[in-house]
């Protein structure tokens, strides 16, 4: 569940990053330093969004940034970035503040933190709720609600 794959230090609020590739990074990096993905996940990544698009951008203000668990998981488990400037992806128009990485080590692990990840992102009150936090402590709280909820 959430609770087992997001650690509150993987959580950070920032005000902006310059482009696309700035955002996936540092959406990252909280996987990278702690040992969970390897540095080739996220070259795998952009590499993934520049040849089909940014294929991760669920709607409006949410992007799933995700590779395949053979580019470089090596335990599965969640970041999530808020970015105050959006961010726009590949000129498709969709802005992006709410950045969840995920690192999925196999293709099955992770399908409960989907479900409550999915429902938490069909309302557009909570997704704004996720973009305004003001605390990581807030944005955890808010996620670990939704999964007790269920």
């Amino acid at each position: 569940m959430i609770s087992e794959m997001l650690k509150l230090e993987n959580i950070q609020i920032i005000e902006s990053a310059k482009d696309w590739k700035e955002a996936i990074h540092l959406s990252l990096e909280p996987l990278v330093n702690g040992g969970y993905v390897t540095e080739n996940y996220e070259a795998a990544i952009i590499k993934c969004t520049e040849e089909y698009g940014p294929y991760y951008v669920l709607a409006d203000d949410i992007a799933l940034i995700h590779g395949r668990p053979e580019d470089g998981v090596l335990e599965k488990q969640l970041s999530i970035t808020v970015v105050r400037q959006p961010i726009q992806f590949m000129n498709d128009g969709q802005n992006v503040r709410v950045l969840i990485a995920l690192g999925a080590s196999d293709a099955n692990s992770h399908i409960d933190v989907m479900k409550v990840l999915s429902l938490l992102l069909m309302d557009e009150s909570k997704i704004k709720e996720l973009a305004e936090a003001t605390s990581e402590q807030q944005i955890y709280e808010m996620l670990t609600k939704a999964e007790s909820n269920l």
